[in-house]
């Protein structure tokens, strides 16, 4: 294969990742009512560009303001919305291991939402309190 096949087709895989990034894009969008209304505020946005572009988005609430008891009644009236769902999801299971180890004075809580190929998401309880989300 030639450079200019293989330049060729590495814009098409940017082009169709990108196109990829961009529905997640429009989905975390959409999720983002719901989650201020959970308490979360966001925390910063950092897009990354590359083979594979990607955004970042950290999300924080304090842990003690996030209603567990609720998540299950969101996913299933918002059961169209998969990055939604799957952010609640992953926020059940980190609660329930964070249920499961005890106190350990950790106040708040962060989510990492990966928009790319392959998305991810990952929940983390931090020492700090933090400030109640503003409307």
């Amino acid at each position: 294969m030639d450079l200019k096949n293989m330049m060729g087709r590495g814009q098409d895989i940017f082009n169709t990742a990108s196109e990829g990034v961009g529905k997640m894009l429009d989905e975390f969008n959409a999720a983002l009512p719901t989650m201020r209304a959970l308490g979360f505020t966001v925390e910063d946005i950092r897009v990354g560009m590359g083979v594979l572009p990607e955004v970042k988005a950290k999300l924080i609430a304090s842990a003690d303001k996030v209603d567990v008891k609720t998540l299950d009644d969101i996913i299933k009236k918002k059961s169209e919305q998969k990055t939604l769902v799957t952010v609640l999801k992953a926020l059940q299971t980190a609660y329930n291991v964070r249920d499961q180890l005890g106190d350990l004075g950790l106040k708040g809580v962060e989510i990492n939402v990966t928009l790319g190929l392959p998305p991810n998401i990952s929940i983390g309880f931090i020492k700090n309190a933090v400030a109640p989300a503003q409307a």
